[in-house]
Formats: C-alpha cells, structure tokens, sequence
C-alpha cells in the first residue's frame, strides 16, 4: 500500500516578498531528492501556487512512497531535516500536512 505525503505551505517574511527565496527552497529540496537515491520513491514534486483561486497555499510538495518505511526514511534524513530547518522554518507562516495511504 503507496504512502502519499502532501505539505502545503504560506509563507512571510522575504519568503513572502521574494521569489528568489521560495526558488531557493524548491532548488534545494530537488536536488536533495534527486542526488539522495531515496529507496522507495515513487514520485515527488514541489512548487508555487499557480495563482488560479484565492485562499490557496503558496507552495506544495507531494512525494508517493511505496511503503511507510520509505517515507519515514525520506522525512526523517538528515539532509531534508536541514533544509527544513535552516531554509523553510525560518519563513513558514502557516504549514499543514497530510499522509493518506492508497
């Protein structure tokens, strides 16, 4: 049974006022997904709200996993752990999430 992971996020601050902040973010966590080899990764992507209704989040990641043991290794690396911290805590405004299986 595949693990969906969904986040969305609202951000403040320069994040709020600079695009070149959230690029930054979308940047590193790719990479940080693309070089990691993450076993059990099925698919995962990132990126700013389109803009096409109001109220919406202004940025969200989505990965499928083949299992719970795959997303757990995927939330808890260390890489993505401090990207969390140093890059996207600092700016978070308001974050929420939700893992569904399928």
């Amino acid at each position: 049974m595949s693990v969906t992971h969904v986040v969305l996020f609202t951000w403040h601050g320069d994040a709020a006022a600079d695009p070149a902040v959230v690029e930054g973010i979308a940047d590193a966590l790719r990479r940080f997904v693309r070089e990691s080899d993450l076993p059990g990764l099925q698919s995962w992507t990132c990126g700013r709200d389109a803009g096409l209704a109001a109220g919406n989040a202004e940025f969200a990641c989505v990965g499928v996993f083949d299992d719970v043991d795959a997303y757990t290794v995927y939330r808890d690396h260390p890489e993505h752990r401090r990207i969390i911290d140093e890059q996207i805590k600092p700016y978070i405004a308001e974050r929420t999430a939700v893992q569904f299986t399928s």
